[in-house]
């Protein structure tokens, strides 16, 4: 069998005066109230905590960019200094091109000049020595027969 309950009904106690309009009115706006500083609160709380971040992100974008500007001098330090190293080689390669260009054309044009029968520098040196040498003997010579004259 199964066993049935009834529902005994209580009655409710009288509270006083009970809840009136004005006393709920308070309530809400105290509550409306509290729920609004806690609001501000908790705004002014994120507000130092964003700006506690924001201080810190600036601190660390800083810190980043003093260490990238370093590294990049570095790095342009040495760019630099292969450049300038590859410079010299190639003005010494250079040099040493036009120097043995030189050569070649004063050899290729020593070669033309005796095909064409034009003495050279030594040749005109040797003459040079060989008319002094003549002028020497053709002046004493003549100081000798100056001496048998007299």
């Amino acid at each position: 069998m199964a066993r049935t309950t009834t529902r005994t009904t209580r009655t409710r106690k009288a509270r006083g005066p009970g809840v009136t309009p004005a006393k709920a009115v308070r309530t809400m706006r105290q509550s409306a109230r509290r729920a609004l500083e806690a609001g501000v609160q908790a705004a002014t709380g994120i507000r130092q905590t964003a700006a506690g971040a924001f201080d810190a992100l600036v601190r660390q974008g800083a810190a980043l960019e003093a260490r990238g500007r370093r590294a990049a001098l570095a790095r342009a330090g040495k760019a630099r200094d292969v450049a300038v190293a590859r410079a010299e080689k190639a003005r010494a390669r250079t040099v040493e091109a036009v120097s043995h260009l030189e050569k070649v054309f004063e050899q290729r044009v020593s070669r033309a000049i005796a095909k064409l029968g034009v003495p050279s520098a030594r040749d005109v040196r040797a003459l040079s020595r060989q008319v002094a040498q003549l002028q020497a003997s053709v002046e004493r010579l003549g100081r000798a027969r100056a001496r048998r004259t007299r």
